[in-house]
């Protein structure tokens, strides 16, 4: 079978593969409780520099009490429910195995990125790839302040106030917000060559689940997968480096009891020793 055009690879404990396996699902994480959470509300401050140069550029008053409300609308974004769940382009990373997998005991399950788009989007989910350059990211941040501000300018009634015309339309221009912002990643980490999927659900949701944190309860929405012995999903497994690749390897291989990865399952070969 030909290699899939797009290959995805979520790093996780031997308790996370189980999780998944036995779930039949993966976790997408609210954005807010992510270990990177400062990364969105880094977009939302870009989106505000944005609104507060173009208030300054065009002093004009109604224009000036649209930038305001639009302004006070971004207070909302910090609080959206988005779930994302993260993937690398990267099979066999260092840095992936040392930030998301326990000291000998990591897995790298690689998924068929076209399929995994494909199941995800029925759910509500988009795939998409991270955003690592500064340049890149104002770009996208100002072109939206610019529709945003010019839409609402050419829309909203002269007896209406900016405010309230802005409150009754947020859920275009929010929703508009989200097709790009969640995918905002710091530069220094662009080694990781992250893509995720990103879904914007209510807080009522009733796909809205909790799982124990370090320190609080973190809320999570589970993403079908459709896992059986006939899918091709899961292109492969990794077993990251751990002390007992051969013991490792042997109970791994019971794994086909449940799920065929395509490519069958193999080990690490980064020179990592944490044990």
């Amino acid at each position: 079978m030909p290699i899939p055009s797009l290959l995805l690879h979520h790093y996780t404990s031997g308790q996370g593969l189980l999780g998944i396996l036995d779930s039949n699902s993966i976790w997408s994480t609210r954005i807010q409780y992510l270990n990177d959470s400062k990364e969105f509300s880094h977009a939302i401050e870009l989106a505000r520099a944005a609104i507060h140069k173009r208030k300054t550029d065009r002093a004009e008053g109604r224009f000036s009490a649209l930038c305001e409300a639009l302004t006070d609308q971004l207070e909302r974004l910090s609080g959206l429910a988005i779930y994302v769940a993260c993937f690398s382009e990267v099979e066999d990373s260092l840095s992936q195995w040392r930030g998301y997998c326990p000291p000998g005991f990591g897995y790298s399950i690689g998924f068929d990125g076209e399929q995994l788009r494909n199941i995800a989007s029925a759910q509500g989910f988009q795939l998409r790839k991270c955003i690592y350059n500064d340049y890149e990211q104002r770009q996208a941040i100002n072109q939206w302040v610019e529709r945003t501000l010019s839409g609402a300018s050419g829309s909203c009634p002269p007896s209406q106030e900016p405010g309230a015309f802005l409150e009754k339309t947020a859920g275009s221009f929010l929703q508009e917000f989200i097709e790009f912002a969640p995918y905002m990643k710091h530069n220094a980490f662009s080694a990781e060559r992250e893509w995720r999927l990103v879904a914007l659900i209510s807080f009522d949701n009733a796909r809205v689940k909790l799982r124990p944190g370090k320190s609080m309860l973190i809320p999570y929405v589970p993403v079908n997968l459709e896992l059986s012995l006939e899918s091709k999903l899961i292109w492969n497994i990794r077993i990251g480096p751990t002390p007992h690749i051969e013991l490792a390897m042997n109970s791994a291989s019971l794994l086909f009891n449940r799920i065929r990865p395509v490519n069958g399952i193999g080990r690490s070969f980064v020179p990592y020793r944490d044990w």
